[in-house]
C-alpha cells in the first residue's frame, strides 16, 4: 500500500510508501527554512492524537516564513488528487535551488534515487510539457 504518482508522457509511475512521502515533505519543508521545516513537522505530527496541535504563535510564524508555492505541494492531498502545469511550474521555482540527500526506491524497480531531485525533474516536466501530475 502506497502512493503513485503518475505523469501522462512518462514511461514510469512513481510509488512510495505514505511515510516515505511524508518523511519527504517534512525534510523538503526544513531544507527550505530550518524553522519553518520544524514547525511543519510539529503540524504534520499533530495528526495523531498523542502529539500536540500548532499553538497560534506558531502558525502566524509558520505563515511569515513560508512560500505559498512550495505550500501548494507541502499541503496537497495525496489521495485521488492532481497538480495543474501552473502548480507544477510554481513548485519547480520554489524547489529549484534547494538540495537534499533522501534517498527512495520505487517499488517497482526497488532502485534508488534522490527524491528531491526525482521531484524537481517531475515538476519540470509537467511544468514544460503541460501535463497534470495525478496522485492515486
Amino acid at each position: 500500500m502506497g502512493l503513485t504518482i503518475r505523469i501522462p508522457g512518462m514511461r514510469d509511475t512513481y510509488n512510495c510508501g505514505y511515510i516515505t512521502y511524508g518523511v519527504f515533505l517534512m525534510k523538503l519543508a526544513t531544507a527550505y527554512n530550518q524553522e519553518m521545516g520544524e514547525i511543519y513537522e510539529k503540524y504534520f505530527k499533530s495528526a495523531i492524537p498523542l502529539y500536540p496541535k500548532l499553538t497560534d504563535a506558531e502558525i502566524v510564524r509558520y505563515n511569515e516564513l513560508c512560500n505559498p508555492d512550495l505550500d501548494i505541494l507541502l499541503f496537497h492531498s495525496d489521495c485521488d488528487g492532481k497538480l495543474t502545469p501552473k502548480e507544477c511550474k510554481r513548485i519547480y521555482k520554489a524547489i529549484k535551488n534547494l538540495k537534499m540527500d533522501m534517498p527512495g526506491h520505487n517499488y517497482g524497480d526497488m532502485k534508488p534515487y534522490n527524491m528531491l531531485e526525482r521531484f524537481k525533474m517531475m515538476f519540470l516536466h509537467c511544468w514544460k510539457f503541460r501535463v497534470n501530475m495525478y496522485f492515486e
